[in-house]
């Protein structure tokens, strides 16, 4: 990171996401009585709106703050106490968030206090990214976005500036299409085997195991962009035999059905195109989860 001209610059992780939706339900909103008393319907719609948005941000920073806590890696029992001292090294990453309206700009530098380039901060953010989106799309609240990594700068507190943002921006509005995340070929490359970290030797090894961590979250789509694998093999390593997970992942499939029939008997087809999409997905990955696709 370097400073210029009283900003400091450097290559951040960015996650741009889009609460889908949210323009119709905002406008389905009953008006404020005069009393100024908000009605039981108000209150409902408030709830499927703001609180949705809100929910997102807290389960996303909840899975990016719990990602190391969540599953100890099978080879960190294996290190010495000097190791596992590396170990509390490489886990320096901050997350900070940019807000507007559904939108969302989470940002986290990939160079931690050491002056190491942090795997963790990119391993954080998917699994974010991952977890996140599943908890929503469960509760039938639909997400699209975009993972890069590249310069920017903060202008103030939780205002990012930089082309990092308007790449994960072009990537969530223009590549996206359906609810997804799609992560850029800069994530990729610097995911690539034989990447250096660090400078120092057993703390480069951590990154690079954490780099393999965060390889096992991504997959390639029906499309060919890379994509965070939300209900693939890697989340469900991380969640291990907990059977609220199952039922999450029906609820998404479930809700994907829903709306793709919505929108054919609606005459949409654009809407019912994505809706096919994110069907495809999930029934490629059902079977992971012990689950079964529905015939038409």
């Amino acid at each position: 990171m370097s400073k210029s001209d009283g900003f400091f610059v450097g290559n951040h992780v960015v996650s741009f996401i889009d609460i889908l939706g949210q323009k119709k339900r905002l406008a389905s909103w009953p008006p404020l009585p005069a009393g100024g008393t908000p009605t039981t319907d108000l209150v409902k719609a408030v709830k499927e709106t703001a609180g949705a948005v809100l929910a997102f941000k807290e389960h996303f920073v909840n899975f990016f703050k719990s990602a190391d806590r969540q599953s100890t890696p099978d080879w960190l029992t294996s290190l010495d106490q000097e190791q596992q001292m590396g170990y509390q090294r490489i886990k320096d990453c901050k997350l900070s968030i940019q807000q507007f309206s559904d939108l969302f700009v989470f940002y986290s530098p990939i160079f931690n206090t050491f002056g190491d380039i942090s795997t963790l901060s990119l391993y954080r953010t998917l699994n974010a990214c991952a977890m996140a989106m599943l908890i929503s799309l469960g509760a039938r609240v639909p997400v699209r976005g975009a993972v890069t990594l590249g310069a920017g700068v903060e202008l103030d507190k939780c205002s990012f500036y930089g082309p990092a943002l308007f790449e994960a921006y072009h990537l969530e509005a223009e590549v996206a299409d359906y609810p997804r995340v799609v992560v850029s070929d800069t994530v990729q490359a610097f995911l690539a085997e034989g990447q250096v970290y660090s400078s120092d030797l057993k703390v480069n090894e951590m990154m690079k195991r954490v780099a393999v961590n965060c390889r096992a979250l991504l997959a390639e789509d029906d499309d060919g962009l890379c994509i965070v694998d939300f209900i693939g093999n890697g989340i469900h390593a991380l969640v291990g035999q907990a059977t609220t997970w199952p039922k999450c992942v029906q609820s998404v499939y479930d809700f994907a059905l829903v709306e793709e029939r919505r929108f054919k008997a609606k005459g949409d087809p654009k809407l019912a195109s994505r809706y096919r999409r994110l069907r495809n997905y999930l029934e490629s990955r059902l079977s992971i989860w012990g689950l079964d696709s529905t015939l038409d």
